[in-house]
């Protein structure tokens, strides 16, 4: 698993009184940093019908303290910021699938 922590571990220590409380980026570049390390890896980023994240649009149009600011984005047990909502873009769900149909990417010839 990939290393998401943004905190030096000294800071996220401080913050550990926080935990599963709202997050928020205090300024541009920690935005930018926790996107890189959360939104870029995640599955959800190209959101419903591509219209991008939904809880990355809900953080930027509402206040920390709003009805509409995302749940997802908490401090952890270590302190250290994330986004609950994250779903791993490198994991396939498995899919079941029919054992007679030809697989439509497949170079090899169907069997049976």
């Amino acid at each position: 698993m990939a290393d998401r922590r943004i905190y030096p571990d000294d800071a996220a220590e401080r913050l550990k009184k926080h935990a599963g409380q709202p997050y928020r980026p205090s300024n541009g570049s920690e935005g930018e940093y926790f996107a890189a390390v959360w939104c870029a890896g995640c599955s959800r980023r190209n959101g419903f019908a591509g219209q991008g994240c939904m809880i990355f649009v809900a953080s930027m149009a509402h206040g920390i303290n709003e009805p509409g600011y995302p749940e997802e984005w908490q401090y952890g047990a270590d302190g250290q910021p994330g986004c609950t909502g994250f779903r791993d873009a490198t994991v396939r769900a498995r899919v079941a699938r029919c054992g007679r149909t030809a697989d439509l990417f497949s170079t090899e010839a169907p069997r049976g």
